[in-house]
């Protein structure tokens, strides 16, 4: 063990060796790494931790899939349902509570969150629904990734951002899901360079939050459709519906037995046909507003 350590260092390291559980050695392991000194010295040292906490986190999963235990499950509400995945400390608290109403648990010290946190998320006149997945990765709450239409994955730029990237990508493909759109964000930086894929970010000071709301809209390729009462306003917040809605998915979105008195709709846009009588296959168009009538 190198000699140049901080106090801050040998103290998680106190506590790695006097653990008893997985989840207790993994969480020092990261501390260990995350205040190790990072210089050409330390670099044998940081790949062995490194190695460790991998094995740890794979017999981990291996016992978690034996164990069986019951999925989590979240109602869908909103527009979308998007996931929040990340390493511990790594701002998805922070993150959580900057674009939501939620009020997560947020400490200094590893794997603050025990379960999965909700919040509402509002961007022009959507909302989506956002769960922070806790960083143990437990197949219980991974469970919510298979269902959700959206991933964010949050890096911390204080530790390896590529071995951030390559062992979340590892942990999705473990558990299938390799296939899920993903954003990723860099939090505590405001320079990606020539990473145009990557969104850096602030939680804190909030810079890269509204990125973070338009790349997430722009991810998902939906179009945003708003109802009305005949003489009334739209309503708000709008419908997310895919490109190729129809009428009938609409009234279908609204409720399951809307199809049976559907009479006629109205379409209002910019357009100069606004306000035109349509059937059940007319083709929406984003930002369309739509006046169902009934028999």
């Amino acid at each position: 063990m190198p000699t140049n350590q901080g106090p801050e260092y040998f103290a998680a390291e106190r506590k790695y060796l006097q653990s008893r559980t997985k989840l207790e050695k993994m969480t020092w392991l990261e501390e260990m790494i995350r205040t190790s000194v990072k210089h050409k010295g330390t670099e044998k040292l940081l790949a062995d931790l490194r190695k460790r906490l991998a094995k740890l986190k794979k017999e981990a999963y291996i016992q978690r899939k034996k164990s069986g235990k019951p999925k989590v499950s979240i109602r869908k509400e909103g527009a979308a349902q998007i996931c929040i995945i990340g390493f511990t400390n790594s701002g998805k608290s922070t993150l959580l509570n900057s674009l939501t109403n939620a009020k997560a648990d947020i400490a200094s010290y590893p794997y603050t969150t025990k379960k999965p946190v909700v919040g509402m998320m509002d961007y022009e006149d959507l909302r989506f629904q956002l769960i922070e997945i806790p960083a143990t990765f437990e197949s219980e709450s991974m469970s919510l990734l298979h269902t959700c239409d959206l991933i964010i994955a949050v890096l911390d730029s204080t530790q390896n951002v590529q071995e951030q990237r390559e062992e979340l990508v590892r942990i999705l493909k473990e558990n299938r899901l390799e296939n899920k759109k993903i954003i990723f964000a860099k939090n505590k930086s405001t320079v990606c360079g020539l990473d145009r894929e990557t969104i850096c970010m602030d939680t804190k000071s909030g810079i890269g939050l509204e990125e973070i709301k338009e790349r997430t809209w722009k991810a998902l390729d939906k179009i945003r459709i708003y109802t009305k009462s005949p003489k009334k306003p739209k309503s708000i917040p709008a419908l997310a519906l895919k490109k190729d809605a129809t009428v009938a998915d609409l009234a279908k979105e609204i409720h399951k037995d809307f199809m049976k008195i559907f009479k006629y709709a109205r379409i209002f846009n910019s357009s100069k046909f606004s306000g035109k009588k349509v059937g059940l296959d007319y083709k929406l168009h984003d930002n369309d507003v739509v006046e169902i009538h009934s028999r």
